[in-house]
C-alpha cells in the first residue's frame, strides 16, 4: 500500500492524539516554548478565554476598537505617563500612544515587508523600550526580523535588519551607559547588542535550544538574560564578550538554575538593590505558578524563595507569571499572572503579595507589563480582550495582614505533630471607619483565609485548618491556622524546604477579589527511611499480584504524551512528503 495512503488516511486521527496529548501534557518545557497567545490550553475559544466584563475599583481598562484582530503585545510609558503598546498581525505592525484622559489613540504604522512565519509573529516581537534621551520608542519587531525605532517628535519610522534571518527578536533593554540596545533572539538562541550611533548590531551565541527570551542590567552593568527552553538565566559581562566566540560556556557568559531537582521556565527578570550594593533578582517561572526570589550571586541560585500565587479558579492548570518590573525606587515588584487573570505585587521589604482580579476575564490573557516612573500607574495589555489597562496603585487596600510562629523558621513539619500560625488582620488606621462604609474599596465583612504554595500543584499529605477561616472585620482580627503533615499520601522524596502562602481575601464590587499573601518557610521533616519501606513493599505486593511492572505502570498521560510525539513525528513527516511531491509534480509540468 502507498505511504500517501496511510498519510492522508491517518492525519485526522493523528491530529486528534496530538491535541489531545498537549491538552494533558501541558508541561513545562511546552509553557516555555508557546506564545502568548497559545499559552491558554487547546479546544479553547476567544469566547470561552473572554465571558464577562466587570468593574474594578483599583484596575482601570481601555478598549482598543482601531484594532479588530488579536495581537496586543509589549507596552513602555513615556515621560508623560502615557502608554505606548505594540500590535502584531502576520501582514501589519503597529505602535500606538494612547492618552487616557481623552481616550485618543494615535497609530504608527510599521512599513515593511513580513519575512518570517505566523509561528515566530505569534511567539516573537512586540517589546516596546522609551529613551527619554533621544525621544525614541524603540522596538523588537519580528515580523520584519528587525530593531526598530520611532521618533515620536515627528513620527518617523527606522528599521535595522538583523544579521540572522528568522531570529525570532524578542526582548529588548539600554545598556547602563546608554550607547547601546540589547536584544534577544529566541529562536535564533542569541543575544545581540546594536550600537546606537552606527547601527551596527553584534550577535553572540547561548547555545542550542536555550531560547532567550527577557533581559536586564544590574546596577554593576551585568546583563541577565532569561533563558526559556533550557531553565536557567545568563549572566553576561558584556565588556568581556567577543564576537564569533560565545556561547553559555565562553568568556563572559556564565548560567546560573535551581538547585536539582527544582527547574524553572524563567520569563520575566527585575533586579533591585537592597541596600548597599546587596541586589536581589525576580524571575517569573512561566512553567508554573511562582515567582523565584534570590540575592544576586555570581555562582548559583541555591538560596531562593519562591512566591506562589494562588491557584486558577478557572479550568487552567498553572497562573504562568510572565514579565515582571520594579518601580525605580525598588521598593515594589509587579507582574501579570496569564493564566491567572491578575496582576500581582511584591512589596519588597515586607514581603507580602498583593493580587489583584482583572476586570475582563476569565483570560485576558496579560503577559506584558510596564511602569510609569511615578510609580503610580502599573500599565499591562489584555491580549485575549484587545484591551490596555492600568492598575492604580494610589487606591490602598484597608487591610493589614500579620503571621507569626512560636517556632523557629523555617517551621518544621513532621508527621502528626501540627504547627500552629498566629494570623493577625487588621485595618489601615487611614480607613478605621471604612469596614461597612459603602466607599470602601474592599468588603471587610468577609474575609477568607487560607493557605497555598509548597508546589504548584499542592504537597499530597499537607492539610490545614483556619479557626476562623472567614472573619468579619467588625469582630474578629485574629485567627489561626494549624498545618499537619499525614503520614498517608506522602511521597518519601518529598523532605525538604519549601515555602506556603498564607493567604487573606476580600471581595471588591462584581465579585472581583485582591489577595494579601505572605510567605512562611517550611521545612518537611520526614522519617525517609520507613516510607521508603513501606512503598518498597507496597510495589513488591503490586508486581506479586500483577498490577506492577512498566508496562502496567504507565499512566495515560504518558501513554498519550508518546502518542503525540510520534504522532506530530508522522505529521512532519507528511509535511515534507507532500513538499516533495510537489516539487516533483512541478518538475515534471
Amino acid at each position: 500500500m502507498r505511504i500517501d495512503y496511510y498519510f492522508t488516511h491517518l492525519t485526522y486521527p493523528l491530529l486528534l492524539i496530538v491535541v489531545l496529548g498537549i491538552l494533558i501534557s501541558f508541561t513545562s518545557e511546552s509553557l516555555a516554548q508557546l506564545s502568548p497567545s497559545s499559552s491558554i490550553p487547546p479546544l479553547t475559544s476567544i469566547e470561552e478565554l473572554v465571558t464577562y466584563d466587570k468593574e474594578s475599583n483599583f484596575i482601570k481598562e481601555f478598549e482598543i476598537p482601531i484594532i479588530e484582530e488579536l495581537g496586543l503585545k509589549g507596552i513602555t510609558i513615556d515621560s508623560q505617563g502615557y502608554p505606548w503598546f505594540y500590535h502584531s498581525t502576520n501582514k501589519t505592525s503597529t505602535i500606538m500612544k494612547l492618552q487616557p484622559e481623552s481616550k485618543k489613540i494615535t497609530p504608527y504604522t510599521i512599513e515593511g515587508a513580513t519575512k518570517v512565519d505566523n509561528a515566530i509573529i505569534n511567539l516573537a516581537g512586540g517589546q516596546l523600550l522609551y529613551d527619554d534621551e533621544r525621544s525614541i520608542i524603540w522596538f523588537t519587531d519580528a515580523r520584519t526580523n528587525s530593531i526598530g525605532k520611532l521618533d515620536i517628535t515627528n513620527g518617523s519610522v527606522e528599521l535595522i535588519d538583523i544579521p540572522t534571518p528568522k531570529s525570532g527578536v524578542m526582548g529588548i533593554v539600554m545598556s547602563p551607559d546608554k550607547k547601546n540596545i540589547w536584544f534577544t533572539e529566541i529562536i535564533a538562541n542569541k543575544i545581540a547588542s546594536l550600537d546606537i550611533k552606527s547601527n551596527q548590531i553584534s550577535e553572540y551565541a547561548t547555545g542550542n535550544q536555550t531560547g532567550p527570551t527577557l533581559l536586564t542590567f544590574d546596577s554593576k552593568g551585568v546583563l541577565w538574560v532569561t533563558m526559556s527552553y533550557s531553565n536557567n538565566v545568563l549572566r553576561v559581562e558584556p565588556w568581556a564578550l567577543i564576537p564569533g566566540r560565545s556561547g553559555p560556556s565562553s568568556i563572559g557568559m556564565q548560567t546560573i538554575t535551581l538547585q536539582k531537582p527544582d527547574i524553572f521556565s524563567p520569563f520575566g527578570i527585575t533586579i533591585i538593590n537592597v541596600k548597599d550594593n546587596i541586589q536581589k533578582m525576580f524571575v517569573a517561572d512561566h512553567s508554573s505558578s511562582r515567582v523565584v526570589s534570590s540575592y544576586v550571586y555570581s555562582e548559583n541560585l541555591n538560596n531562593y524563595s519562591s512566591y506562589w500565587t494562588s491557584p486558577s479558579p478557572q479550568k487552567y492548570l498553572t497562573t504562568l507569571p510572565s514579565q515582571i518590573v520594579a518601580d525605580k525606587v525598588g521598593k515594589n515588584v509587579y507582574f501579570p499572572q496569564h493564566g491567572g487573570n491578575r496582576i500581582s505585587k511584591i512589596d519588597v521589604r515586607s514581603g507580602i503579595m498583593t493580587e489583584y482580579d482583572i476586570p475582563t476575564g476569565p483570560v485576558s490573557s496579560a503577559v506584558f507589563i510596564a511602569i510609569s516612573d511615578d510609580g503610580t500607574k502599573v500599565w499591562f495589555t489584555e491580549w485575549a480582550s484587545n484591551k490596555v489597562a492600568y492598575l492604580d496603585t494610589t487606591v490602598q487596600i484597608p487591610l493589614n495582614l500579620q503571621v507569626k510562629s512560636n517556632n523557629t523558621v523555617p517551621l518544621t513539619l513532621k508527621i502528626n505533630q501540627p504547627k500552629t500560625l498566629d494570623v493577625k488582620l487588621s485595618v489601615n488606621k487611614n480607613n478605621s471607619n471604612i469596614i461597612s462604609s459603602s466607599t470602601s474599596p474592599l468588603s471587610l465583612t468577609e474575609v477568607e483565609l487560607a493557605i497555598i504554595g509548597m508546589t504548584d500543584s499542592g504537597l499530597s499529605g499537607i492539610t490545614y485548618d483556619a479557626r476562623p477561616q472567614r472573619i468579619n472585620m467588625e469582630n474578629n482580627f485574629t485567627s489561626q491556622i494549624n498545618l499537619k503533615a499525614q503520614q498517608t499520601n506522602i511521597n518519601p522524596s518529598s523532605s525538604g524546604q519549601y515555602t506556603i502562602m498564607t493567604k487573606a481575601s476580600a471581595p471588591e464590587k462584581d465579585q472581583l477579589f485582591v489577595s494579601l499573601l505572605y510567605p512562611v518557610p517550611v521545612k518537611l521533616d520526614l522519617p525517609v527511611m520507613k516510607l521508603q519501606q513501606q512503598q518498597q513493599q507496597e510495589d513488591n505486593k503490586q508486581l506479586s499480584e500483577g498490577k506492577g511492572g512498566f508496562i502496567q505502570d504507565l499512566s495515560v498521560r504518558d501513554i498519550v504524551r508518546n502518542a503525540a510525539l510520534l504522532a506530530a513525528i508522522g505529521l512532519i513527516a507528511y509535511i515534507v512528503y507532500r513538499r516533495i511531491k510537489r516539487s516533483k509534480s512541478k518538475k515534471e509540468q
